[in-house]
């Protein structure tokens, strides 16, 4: 599976970059915002006579999209499980309250120092 998928993903690349390189290289149609407005002697999707470059554009965007799908489904379809980072930590019992009263420390007696009062004058 792991052959497959790098297979498609350097295909994939390739596309991309091609599809990069020849939109690039296309020039404008000319027209812009004037052509909208009708009078533009080229029609949007009844033209037949495209060029190589409009060819070509067309068959790499078409695989594109079909390489972008198959690698969205073998992606999803991978059953790879990411480990956590930090292993769990085990839960640890509270103590029991008899013990715990036990192992407290007690305060200790003591006798209060014997001082003297000032003497007054």
């Amino acid at each position: 599976m792991g052959f497959l998928i790098g297979t498609v993903l350097v295909f994939f690349v390739i596309a991309c970059s091609l599809l990069i390189l020849l939109v690039l290289v296309q020039a404008g149609k000319g027209g812009g915002l004037g052509g909208m407005m009708g009078g533009a002697s080229q029609t949007a999707f009844g033209s037949s006579s495209a060029d190589v470059l409009t060819k070509a554009t067309r068959v790499i965007a078409i695989s594109f999209i079909v390489l972008s799908l198959l690698l969205s489904f073998l992606f999803a379809k991978k059953e790879e499980v990411i480990e956590p980072l930090a292993p769990q930590s085990e839960i640890i019992p509270a103590p029991d309250e008899s013990k715990a009263a036990d192992t407290t420390a007690k305060p200790v007696e003591s006798t209060p120092a014997t001082t003297e009062a000032p003497a007054k004058q």
